[in-house]
């Protein structure tokens, strides 16, 4: 066998770029469990386990079309593999970090909302489909449901020519880590939590500033009113910025609704949570009026090909669920095939209100907060 060089390292944003740019790529997933992929409409999937490409490396070199990008859990084995084909010929090389550096990849997007003297940053997680956003005014940014990554938000909010000055978690997150405490510590920004969140056992409360329903927060001359949204949990906020947009966390998506059952976990409390969704839905969020834009806090997994977005009459009528006007049948609709909870959902809820160390192994796959 010919021998050759280590491969080339290509590290997440510069693979999120050359997808952007519909290059075509082959993704060549050498772990056992390919369940959870990289998704953009250029990339040509295939999964062979690293066993296989390694007993027979001439073969599966063969099958491979043109550049290859080898993934593995965090780019260790697929560096083995890689080496193995590329000394057969193959344009391979490796994603840095594998899986675990493509979920910590942040992008930032600008956003509309029509607020004069605002810039929105929507800062997308194309690995798991979590949406944060950085709103920026007067030179003051406030940060929404930040992932752990202080320095990314810092450097988000520098492009706006802002400095970070609150940062807000809409509730305690059951699928992913949040970033908020780390980024409040790291700038010395206001630390914002709905006081129902303090109330289900929150250990760093009095770090924190609670919001309540109606509350009023003024970014540089911009008002932002606190809405409670209770559903997909009771603490569940969203806030309404300039009368606009909303962002609404965990509650409405662009093409689908908040799963009811991450905190009330048995079929009568899923159900009974259910139906307050149903009833914050259309008394507090659609009520808002069809222009108003959501701003969601999450998406699917993947390359989004622009801000992800849309307005409460845009949704209204593309979610079908939104058409159910009885609680019980709108409740039964959601749980009818509720996709699995996400993994660790239970410990992740745990070190997000304090109450375990920070454990980034925690996160895996894409997000699960949607019922589709």
């Amino acid at each position: 066998m010919r021998t050759t060089a280590a491969p080339v390292q290509i590290a997440p944003a510069a693979l999120a770029d050359r997808l952007d740019a519909h290059e075509p790529l082959t993704l060549l997933d050498v772990r056992d469990d390919a369940s959870w992929v990289i998704e953009a409409p250029s990339a040509s999937l295939r999964h062979v386990p690293a066993a296989e490409a390694l007993a027979d490396p001439a073969g599966v070199a063969a099958m491979l079309d043109g550049p290859v990008v080898a993934i593995c859990n965090r780019g260790i084995t697929a560096e083995r593999v890689a080496q193995a084909l590329a000394a057969e010929g193959a344009d391979i090389a490796v994603l840095e970090g594998g899986m675990r550096g493509w979920i910590r990849l942040l992008r930032a997007t600008p956003v509309k909302v029509g607020v004069h003297g605002l810039e929105v940053l929507q800062v997308q997680r194309p690995g798991r489909g979590c949406l944060s956003y950085v709103l920026a005014a007067g030179g003051r940014a406030l940060v929404v449901d930040p992932a752990p990554d202080p320095e990314a938000y810092i450097g988000f909010a520098a492009q706006v020519g802002a400095e970070i000055v609150a940062v807000v978690d809409t509730h305690l997150h059951a699928d992913h880590l949040s970033g908020a405490r780390e980024l409040a510590h790291r700038t010395a920004a206001r630390l914002h939590l709905p006081a129902a969140a303090l109330e289900r056992g929150v250990t760093y409360a009095s770090e924190v500033l609670p919001i309540r329903d109606g509350d009023a927060l003024d970014l540089g001359g911009v008002p932002i009113r606190v809405i409670s949204l209770p559903g997909h949990t009771t603490d569940m906020t969203g806030l309404l910025v300039g009368e606009r947009a909303l962002v609404g966390g965990d509650s409405l998506f662009v093409d689908g609704i908040a799963r009811p059952d991450l905190q009330e976990g048995d079929p009568e409390g899923s159900r009974k949570m259910a139906r307050l969704l149903h009833r914050t839905l259309h008394e507090r969020v659609l009520a808002l009026g069809d222009d108003v834009v959501l701003l969601p806090g999450h998406t699917h997994p993947g390359l989004p090909a622009g801000p992800v977005a849309a307005t409460l009459g845009e949704i209204r009528r593309t979610v079908p669920e939104l058409a159910l006007d009885e609680p019980s049948d709108f409740a039964e609709a959601l749980l009818a095939d509720m996709p699995p909870r996400p993994a660790n959902y239970e410990a992740v809820i745990a070190v997000n209100a304090g109450r375990h160390p920070y454990d980034p192994d925690l996160e895996s796959g894409g997000n699960s907060c949607s019922t589709r």
